[in-house]
């Protein structure tokens, strides 16, 4: 009886956890590509603010699930392409022990960065690694330190915790299952939210020589075959007798037949002088015929003077046209600068916003349910 209800469930297992990893996905990339996006800074007096800089809010996607399967198959590229080697290296340095999970963790955490971050950068999504990166995080030492402290217990947490709800079902409790899916969805958004703010370094740091987009290869035009020309003495391609209708090669439009039009009759053309003589001389056009009237004159029209500005108001303007380096920066449609701080309390405040509490609260049921199914099919498994 068993065996009935293990498949089924298996497959629709399947199903959920193509759905929540596509939906994880979706969220993944929308709170990193929103992290990496600097806006033009609002103007104040009193400086800028990292809040004012950065846009904070979060375009979190929306539409139905099957929309966010093409991102789950770009996410999972990404994590098999730089998880496989990273398990390997462990087991090859460790063996079977846990000190090859150690290793292969810390390979992970180490390389799959510079993977996401050169994929997202490159002009193709499934570039898997390019060597500006590694120059852009060598110029900037300190945000590239500060980012792997940082990211490293939160990967840590957000491992360990999957595996928990989702793999070693066993060693948990189902309570504890449903207590840490929400703690594993929190420290997905937030090593999101830190990747995203080390790509935004990046994207200030990146060598300006691969910045710019190199111009494609010219094709070189193919050299279509000449077309055989119409030799009027063999007539080749065409009959070897005369046409008395066709006329001849050298003859002009008027002796050609016309075209018969409905209002204007027979209509020819004009016909071209070969000789190379001068064209005639045209007579000499009339003299134009300029009627004066009694209330005009030949005197030319003049422009009053300028009004006399006083000593003040002159003043005022030499003032205004001298204007300082903060007022011009005033009225400045935008200005984009490096933030000093990228990992400050924003990188984490975006949690209390009432707009993610929908992706964190869905998130959250998927990883519950999946657990739930998970722990029906340790109780279903045939011996």
């Amino acid at each position: 009886m068993s065996a009935f209800l293990f498949v089924p469930l298996l497959a629709f297992t399947w199903i959920v956890g193509a759905a929540v990893a596509g939906l994880a996905a979706s969220y993944f990339l929308a709170m990193l590509e929103a992290s990496a996006t600097p806006t033009a800074r609002d103007f104040s007096w009193r400086g800028p603010s990292f809040r004012n800089w950065m846009r904070d809010g979060i375009e979190w996607p929306e539409g139905a699930i099957a929309d966010h399967f093409a991102k789950g198959v770009y996410l999972a590229y990404l994590v098999l392409l730089w998880g496989a080697p990273a398990v390997v290296v462990g087991r090859l340095c460790a063996g079977g022990t846990v000190w090859a999970s150690v290793i292969a963790g810390v390979a992970f955490w180490l390389v799959f960065p510079i993977g996401l971050l050169s994929s997202l950068s490159g002009r193709s999504r499934w570039t898997p690694f390019r060597p500006g990166i590694l120059v852009a995080l060598v110029r900037r030492p300190v945000e590239t330190l500060g980012f792997y402290v940082l990211s490293a217990p939160v990967l840590a947490v957000l491992v360990l915790t999957v595996d928990l709800v989702l793999v070693h079902t066993s060693r948990a409790a189902v309570g504890w299952s449903i207590v840490l899916a929400p703690v594993a969805a929190v420290m997905f958004f937030v090593y999101a939210r830190l990747l995203g703010r080390l790509g935004m370094v990046v994207s200030f740091a990146f060598p300006d020589e691969d910045d710019e987009d190199e111009p494609a290869p010219r094709r070189r035009k193919k050299r279509t075959r000449p077309l055989n020309a119409y030799d009027p003495r063999t007539r080749m391609f065409g009959p070897t007798e005369e046409i008395p209708d066709e006329p001849s090669r050298f003859s002009q439009p008027p002796g050609m037949p016309g075209i018969e039009t409905p209002y204007d009759g027979e209509v020819t053309g004009y016909g071209v002088d070969y000789s190379g003589a001068a064209a005639p001389a045209e007579e000499a056009k009339p003299a134009p015929i300029i009627h004066k009237f009694d209330d005009e004159d030949d005197e030319p029209i003049r422009v009053a003077d300028a009004p006399e500005i006083s000593d003040d108001r002159r003043q005022i303007a030499e003032r205004l046209a001298k204007s300082t380096e903060r007022e011009l920066e005033l009225h400045m449609p935008s200005r984009i600068e490096e933030p000093t701080n990228p990992f400050g309390v924003e990188a984490v405040s975006f949690l209390f916003d009432v707009k993610t509490s929908v992706p964190w609260v869905a998130l959250t049921a998927g990883l519950i349910l999946l657990a739930l199914m998970q722990r029906g099919l340790d109780l279903l498994r045939p011996e």
